[in-house]
């Protein structure tokens, strides 16, 4: 009988090596990143309160949405990771083809006249210069019969989540590109103005001249920006119903005080029309792009063959953290709870899970903390969650069933029998 083989695991002094992320694909822990942890909780706030409605995407999808999605521009789908799996599926590289598809898939506008739509996630591309790359994006999206005051409202939330995160640099560009038939007039005339200067563009631009003539618009070259910084403006192109709803969404803006400035140049991604925005924030001499939105009835077009009405937003939560951090804009967490609890010792914690549930379930926040923590330590912490009320169970008050009731702001404190307690604890928060 030969010797038994050792196991690597157990032999003296061996590690074994240790799994990690793959590079490019950083992990998001709120614990230990104030920043990520304020920008998602207020993006959650905000959404509640602008009435929008959360929607969850998969993954992986079908590859032929990204074709679709990405059918003027074949470049981006270039960087979609694709998978051979049955059928050829495609990792998310983008929110807004999913939340698209969703709406239409699921037959929405049969339900509901208007939806109000919020989504965030991680979303993968593959490039050649730096691999794997991951982004964080965040939107909103409004489908079915709405006006110009819902899209500014749409504007409105988002300006006002990147101003109350500190970003006061972020600038709103807007633009209106009008509808097909304004839109093939203006794209002619534009590609005979820059057919005159193709030998100052660059090379994709060139491309873009036989194809979607509004990319040259996109170009960040510098050379490329000189050549179209005196073409025709789209805005003399409008027809009238265009003009006066570009001026309808401009007076919505002024009533709700936010600041924009009108860029007749400026022209969205391909599939965007009507109103096109986007929104730059200066990071290293140079203007990031925070995100885009603008009207996406050609998206729907290309991704189901009918224009269903949508308008929405889609930026880069990755970007505003990095534009937060560039900043050193410090923030606090928010953290605020109507009551924190203080057990000491295990018969107490074992009491204070029910003492928690009870209070939950009447619909108080409630933090707790069952690590071996003293009294002090806890009521300190009790501030800083802001907490109003402590309650706080040693052995004795577990064993008599009675919980003492601190007032954190004063340090004045009462004994309270724990039958009494949930409806003490209500009538103290004005409940």
């Amino acid at each position: 009988m030969g010797r038994p083989k050792k196991n690597p695991g157990t032999v003296s002094g061996y590690m074994p090596k240790k799994v990690l992320s793959l590079a490019g694909l950083p992990d998001i822990i709120c614990q230990s990143d104030d920043l990520w942890a304020v920008a998602l909780k207020r993006l959650s706030r905000l959404s509640r309160t602008y009435g929008f409605e959360h929607v969850e995407t998969p993954l992986l999808e079908d590859f032929r949405l990204y074709e679709a999605f990405y059918k003027t521009s074949e470049k981006s789908l270039l960087e979609v990771v694709s998978l051979n799996l049955p059928e050829k599926a495609a990792v998310r590289a983008n929110l807004l083809p999913s939340v698209l598809r969703a709406y239409y898939q699921s037959k929405i506008y049969d339900k509901v006249p208007l939806s109000k739509w919020q989504f965030a996630g991680n979303v993968v591309k593959q490039t050649k210069s730096e691999g794997l790359v991951n982004d964080y994006q965040f939107g909103f999206e409004v489908f079915g019969v709405f006006n110009h005051l819902t899209e500014a409202q749409v504007i409105g939330g988002v300006w006002e989540f990147l101003q109350g995160l500190g970003l006061k640099d972020a600038v709103l560009e807007i633009n209106h590109i009008g509808q097909n038939a304004c839109q093939v007039a203006y794209e002619q005339t534009l590609r005979d103005f820059l057919l005159g200067k193709k030998y100052q563009l660059c090379d994709d631009c060139n491309e873009h001249l036989a194809g979607r003539v509004l990319n040259v618009l996109r170009c960040q070259n510098l050379d490329c920006q000189t050549s179209v910084a005196e073409a025709p403006a789209v805005l003399d192109f409008l027809e009238e119903d265009s003009k006066q709803h570009f001026t309808n969404i401009l007076e919505a803006l002024d009533e709700m005080s936010v600041p924009y400035q009108l860029n007749p140049l400026y022209a969205g991604p391909a599939g965007h029309g009507k109103t096109n925005i986007v929104i730059r924030c200066k990071y290293k001499n140079e203007n990031m792009v925070i995100g885009e939105g603008g009207y996406h009835e050609g998206l729907m077009q290309n991704l189901c063959g009918k224009n269903y009405c949508s308008f929405g937003f889609v930026g880069s939560l990755s970007k505003v953290r990095q534009l937060l951090e560039a900043a050193n804009i410090t923030v606090s967490k928010e953290q605020k709870n109507d009551v924190f609890l203080v057990p000491l010792g295990e018969l107490a914690a074992k009491k204070s899970l029910r003492l928690f549930k009870d209070l939950s379930a009447e619909k108080v926040s409630v933090y707790d903390h069952f690590g071996n923590v003293g009294v002090k330590n806890q009521l300190k912490a009790a501030e800083s969650f802001h907490a109003p009320i402590a309650l706080i169970m040693g052995q004795k008050e577990a064993m008599e069933e009675m919980v003492i009731l601190r007032d954190v702001k004063s340090g004045m404190q009462e004994v309270i029998s724990y039958d009494k307690i949930v409806s003490e604890v209500k009538k103290r928060l004005g409940r």
